[in-house]
Protein backbone atom coordinates (compact mmCIF):
# COMPACT_ATOMS: atom_id res chain seq x y z
CA UNK A 1 0.00 0.00 0.00
CA UNK A 2 1.46 2.99 -1.08
CA UNK A 3 0.25 6.62 -0.61
CA UNK A 4 0.01 8.98 -3.88
CA UNK A 5 0.96 12.19 -3.00
CA UNK A 6 -1.53 13.74 -6.06
CA UNK A 7 -4.56 11.77 -4.58
CA UNK A 8 -6.69 13.17 -1.23
CA UNK A 9 -4.02 12.85 1.18
CA UNK A 10 -1.24 14.86 -0.86
CA UNK A 11 -4.28 17.28 -0.73
CA UNK A 12 -5.07 17.25 2.66
CA UNK A 13 -1.04 18.15 3.31
CA UNK A 14 -1.77 21.13 0.89
CA UNK A 15 -4.63 22.42 2.90
CA UNK A 16 -2.48 21.72 6.00
CA UNK A 17 0.69 24.18 4.75
CA UNK A 18 -1.61 26.84 3.86
CA UNK A 19 -3.16 26.74 7.06
CA UNK A 20 -0.18 26.82 9.21
CA UNK A 21 1.50 29.28 6.61
CA UNK A 22 -1.56 31.69 6.81
CA UNK A 23 -1.79 31.56 10.60
CA UNK A 24 2.01 32.14 10.74
CA UNK A 25 1.10 35.22 8.27
CA UNK A 26 -0.83 36.59 11.21
CA UNK A 27 1.62 35.23 14.16
CA UNK A 28 3.99 37.72 12.21
CA UNK A 29 1.73 40.58 12.32
CA UNK A 30 0.59 40.28 15.43
CA UNK A 31 4.44 40.60 16.96
CA UNK A 32 5.05 43.27 14.28
CA UNK A 33 2.31 45.05 16.01
CA UNK A 34 3.53 44.27 19.44
CA UNK A 35 7.03 45.15 18.90
CA UNK A 36 5.73 48.38 17.39
CA UNK A 37 3.97 49.41 20.19
CA UNK A 38 7.05 48.64 22.71
CA UNK A 39 9.08 50.57 20.72
CA UNK A 40 6.93 53.36 20.85
CA UNK A 41 6.84 53.03 24.89
CA UNK A 42 10.47 53.02 24.73
CA UNK A 43 10.95 55.58 23.19
CA UNK A 44 11.27 58.67 25.86
CA UNK A 45 12.33 61.58 23.62
CA UNK A 46 8.58 60.96 21.52
CA UNK A 47 6.84 60.52 24.80
CA UNK A 48 8.26 63.24 26.64
CA UNK A 49 7.55 65.44 23.88
CA UNK A 50 3.77 64.66 23.21
CA UNK A 51 3.51 65.54 27.40
CA UNK A 52 4.80 68.41 26.90
CA UNK A 53 2.58 69.36 23.97
CA UNK A 54 0.04 68.20 25.97
CA UNK A 55 1.32 70.91 28.86
CA UNK A 56 1.24 73.38 26.31
CA UNK A 57 -1.87 72.88 25.37
CA UNK A 58 -3.55 72.35 28.60
CA UNK A 59 -1.37 75.65 29.52
CA UNK A 60 -2.75 78.05 26.38
CA UNK A 61 -6.48 76.50 27.31
CA UNK A 62 -5.62 78.17 31.10
CA UNK A 63 -4.66 81.48 29.75
CA UNK A 64 -7.47 81.50 27.22
CA UNK A 65 -9.94 81.46 30.07
CA UNK A 66 -8.35 83.45 31.92
CA UNK A 67 -8.55 86.33 29.14
CA UNK A 68 -12.00 85.49 28.60
CA UNK A 69 -12.39 86.04 32.45
CA UNK A 70 -10.06 89.04 32.31
CA UNK A 71 -12.60 90.77 30.05
CA UNK A 72 -15.44 89.66 31.61
CA UNK A 73 -14.27 91.30 34.83
CA UNK A 74 -13.56 94.72 32.84
CA UNK A 75 -17.07 94.44 30.89
CA UNK A 76 -18.52 94.01 34.90
CA UNK A 77 -16.29 97.69 35.52
CA UNK A 78 -17.26 99.22 32.71
CA UNK A 79 -20.93 98.60 33.03
CA UNK A 80 -20.35 99.58 36.60
CA UNK A 81 -19.00 102.96 35.60
CA UNK A 82 -21.36 103.76 33.43
CA UNK A 83 -24.30 102.94 36.02
CA UNK A 84 -22.64 105.31 38.47
CA UNK A 85 -22.73 108.07 36.31
CA UNK A 86 -25.71 107.89 34.64
CA UNK A 87 -27.24 107.29 38.10
CA UNK A 88 -25.20 110.37 39.30
CA UNK A 89 -26.50 112.51 36.69
CA UNK A 90 -30.29 111.31 37.12
CA UNK A 91 -29.48 112.64 40.70
CA UNK A 92 -28.11 115.69 39.93
CA UNK A 93 -31.01 116.47 37.60
CA UNK A 94 -32.97 115.84 40.18
CA UNK A 95 -32.02 117.78 42.82
CA UNK A 96 -31.63 120.91 40.21
CA UNK A 97 -35.17 120.05 39.45
CA UNK A 98 -36.21 120.42 42.76
CA UNK A 99 -34.47 123.55 43.42
CA UNK A 100 -35.39 125.34 40.65
CA UNK A 101 -39.14 124.29 41.78
CA UNK A 102 -38.55 125.15 45.49
CA UNK A 103 -37.08 128.87 44.24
Amino acid sequence: MTHNSTGPAGAHEHTSMAAVEAELDAKRHEVAETLDELAARLDVKARGKQKADEVKQKADDVKQHAQVAARSRDVQIKSGIVAAVVLGAILLLARRKRRGSAG
